[in-house]
């Protein structure tokens, strides 16, 4: 007696197996296709759910396409997989159709126009636009054409090869993968909740798994002739429900409870390296603002301000310093921003051996030390991702070979990288200048001393007060006016203006400290956002405070690192994730960068606003201004162009005004070395293809069989379940005449050794070897050769071979 049908057994007919395919009754069942459907779609809402390229012109998200593409992209796959094309001009014209509609797609979404025409048009601008930006001027463009157009493809390309797998070659195992590939390559990156989507995933893929299973099992009980088919299906899908349904609760309950502590580590710096190669392709694609994890050691190249700031109370590093005192530890600084992300313009490297100057060669260097004292720091890692120095103020010298990076070569500095990483328990010194606050009154500091700094900047601070086009929009000038306009004329000098923004930022102004303000803004760009809802965290804070400044014409930059963290009994400051922290930095002649912090709270880990001592005013300087708010220049020649730090920068040099390269720069080393990677690695599996080719897997002759009949199977050209060994072979002959006798070797050989239980002899197997040699590279030609369309295989074993005897 049969039990009831599940919804996913198949239901069998007289000619079940027999039966051709078609698009109306595929042989897979249309249970297979909704699986699939079900598989595609959640993969697709996961990718859209991470926002990864912001809000469109109608405040929709700009990858709310990408559902609808897979579905049309799967639904294209299997129209193709029950057609007669070959499979290389069916994939071509599903590439055709999806170029069509991902075109009108995203189109759609970076234009609001209300023709097809014209939104094609923005299309295309947007896209020139990111070719100027990326090519021409070497920067990082804000636009999301490219990138859309990319993530598009990479989805209606899974669709598709999902599909045409499935309904085509009757495999599922290949549509799982790369669909599951994709599903946790964006779940490992985003910091959206995507656990129901992991889920819904996951029993979809098992339960097809189990119905593609069952197809290729009830081939193996007609050839037997088990009675009651229908039954037996039913029964091995009831148990393989039951088992996806239990693996599933069971994966549940143990994500919930149990973790891998010897692997973290392991996969924490997996994660990190694959982040880093992540932020270099951001760089190069463009377009992506969605909230990303981050690598943990938070230097990356380029900061996109996501609207979402993490943290946590999980140690990162221990340090001690030999004032005793907590310092701001910086990591790096960025000097370019586009509205949404930070960059590092024109990094250069410079190798620098243990104990050496680290900063001889940088504009960075200071020229005079009174006010600052020198201290040493040791730095102890405790969860430091990376090899990035974390060091106060300036650092002189660390006691490893490390790299220097600079904004060009010999500029500013950006960060300072160890030759090698410093693992867990691992310490390394640096020596650094710091401000002396118990200097003689002569030697310390001043607001009056910055205040009589004047406007005279060394050429290579201009890159520090370039904006942007689009970058900022009328409010932030708007907002800056009115902050020195409330000034009296005597303070309007940069650090008034500059202690003025802060103080606007920090207290004045009712901004408000929040982690998480994503959906706040829409595409309005962040500082005029944040200008306009006051919400925000430390970047937001630290960013506006530094466009505020650069409407000023006054060079800043964006710091990234830890604040001083807390103070442990034995005298030592230990940093969490808490205090991981963004500020600013402002450049004042002959003095150098002096950090400001606008960002309110935090005092537990040390944050407070910049306050210098007033000071006596410096002798000369008048307390009135004596005409208008002087202009600043750019154009002073700084004292260290002496020919050691390389090519000094002249107003006529575009590129060293270190502002918006006016052509295009000296290419990146880290693209090209990674593309001679990939040729080399491309070039590499080439000749270990052939090199499997040329020789025998293993002697056996089964597996010398299995190994022609799954190469033939690729190309369509896989046995029949009721076809004998030597009947393959003589269907094979015939499309391949110059390798017959080789297929009867292999063909004798099998049936010897699995039916007659006679193993090969040693003459037998070198005789098989070279046959099987031969097989392989003949079907190979069967790519150019193939003349069937999917009912190909049954044509084959519709013909005649060589009988078992």
């Amino acid at each position: 007696m049969s039990g009831p049908l599940t919804p996913f057994e198949p239901r069998l007919s007289a000619h079940d197996i027999d039966e051709p395919d078609s698009v109306r009754s595929p042989r897979e069942g249309w249970t297979s296709l909704a699986l699939l459907m079900v598989m595609l779609v959640t993969l697709a809402v996961a990718v859209d759910d991470a926002n990864w390229a912001g809000f469109g012109p109608s405040d929709g998200r700009q990858t709310g396409f990408l559902p609808l593409a897979v579905v049309v992209a799967a639904l294209i796959g299997f129209l193709l997989a029950k057609s007669r094309l070959r499979a290389v001009l069916a994939h071509a014209l599903g590439a055709l159709l999806g170029s069509a509609f991902l075109l009108a797609a995203v189109s759609d979404s970076v234009s609001a126009a209300p023709g097809l025409h014209d939104r094609l048009r923005a299309l295309a601008e947007s896209t020139v636009v990111f070719y100027t930006d990326l090519v021409l001027l070497g920067i990082r463009s804000a636009e999301t054409s490219v990138f859309l157009l990319l993530l598009g493809t990479l989805i209606w390309a899974v669709g598709q090869f999902a599909a045409f797998n499935i309904f085509r070659r009757g495999r599922a195992m290949p549509a799982v993968v790369a669909a599951g590939l994709a599903l946790l390559i964006n779940m490992s990156i985003t910091i959206r909740f995507q656990y129901a989507h992991l889920i819904i995933f996951s029993a979809a893929a098992m339960l097809l798994l189990v119905r593609m299973n069952l197809l290729t099992q009830r081939e193996g009980w007609r050839r037997r002739r088990i009675g009651d088919a229908g039954y037996v299906s039913g029964l091995f899908m009831r148990v393989g429900l039951a088992f996806v349904l239990l693996t599933l609760s069971g994966s549940i309950v143990l994500a919930a409870t149990a973790s891998s502590a010897p692997l973290a580590n392991a996969w924490r710096n997996a994660d990190d390296h694959l982040l880093s190669i992540g932020t270099e392709v951001n760089r190069w694609v463009g377009g992506v603002t969605g909230a990303s994890r981050g690598p943990s050691g938070l230097f990356s190249s380029s900061q996109t301000i996501r609207g979402i700031w993490e943290s946590s109370t999980d140690v990162v590093f221990r340090a001690t310093s030999t004032d005793e005192e907590g310092h701001y530890w910086r990591g790096a600084v960025y000097d370019d921003f586009d509205g949404f992300t930070w960059q590092q313009l024109g990094r250069a490297r410079l190798d620098v051996p243990a104990g050496a100057e680290l900063l001889a060669e940088s504009y960075d260097s200071v020229l005079e030390e009174e006010g600052r004292k020198r201290i040493t720091l040791t730095v102890t890692s405790v969860d430091l991702a990376g090899g990035t120095v974390i060091s106060p103020e300036t650092p002189l010298a660390v006691d490893r070979d490390a790299e220097v990076l600079t904004n060009e070569p010999g500029g500013p500095l950006i960060a300072i990288d160890l030759r090698d990483a410093v693992d867990p328990g691992e310490s390394y010194a640096v020596t650094a200048l710091v401000p002396d606050p118990d200097a003689d009154d002569a030697e310390v500091i001043t607001a009056a001393d910055l205040a009589a700094a004047g406007v005279e900047y060394p050429v290579w601070t201009r890159r520090f007060v370039e904006i942007r086009p689009d970058s900022i929009g009328d409010l932030t000038y708007q907002t800056a006016e009115r902050i020195v306009s409330q000034l009296s004329p005597d303070r309007r000098d940069p650090y008034h203006v500059a202690e003025a923004i802060q103080q606007f930022l920090y207290r004045d102004g009712g901004f408000q400290y929040r982690t998480d303000v994503r959906g706040l803004c829409g595409r309005e760009k962040v500082v005029d956002c944040f200008l306009t809802t006051r919400r925000g965290y430390c970047e937001y804070f630290a960013t506006a405070m530094a466009m505020l400044l650069r409407t000023q014409q006054i060079p800043a930059r964006m710091a990234m690192g830890y604040l001083p963290g807390r103070e442990l009994a034995d005298g030592s400051w230990e940093v969490d994730r808490s205090a991981a922290h963004a500020w600013v930095e402002v450049y004042f002649p002959s003095y150098g960068w002096i950090r400001f912090d606008p960002t309110p709270g935090n005092a537990e880990n040390g944050q407070e606003p910049t306050r210098l001592p007033d000071g006596d005013p410096t002798p000369g300087a008048s307390s009135e201004p004596e005409g208008p708010r002087p202009t600043p220049r750019f154009d002073v020649p700084d004292p260290r162009d002496d020919g050691n730090l390389g090519r000094p920068t002249t107003p006529d040099d575009p590129a060293g005004e270190g502002g918006l390269p006016q052509a295009p720069p000296a290419a990146d080393p880290g693209p090209i070395a990674a593309l001679a990677v990939a040729a080399i690695l491309l070039v590499v599996g080439a000749l270990t293809l052939v090199a499997r080719i040329r020789r025998m897997p293993a002697p056996e002759p089964d597996l010398a069989y299995r190994g022609m009949a799954r190469l033939a199977g690729r190309f369509g050209y896989g046995p029949t379940p009721t076809q004998t060994a030597y009947e393959y072979a003589g269907s094979l002959s015939e499309l391949l005449p110059g390798v017959r006798n080789e297929l009867t070797v292999v063909a004798r050989a099998k049936v010897e050794t699995t039916y007659a239980q006679r193993p090969p002899d040693s003459a037998m197997l070198e005789q098989l070897r070279a046959a099987y040699r031969r097989v392989r590279i003949g079907l190979l030609r069967l790519i150019l050769r193939r003349r069937f369309g999917p009912s190909g295989p049954r044509d084959l074993g519709s013909r005649s071979g060589p009988q078992r005897s």
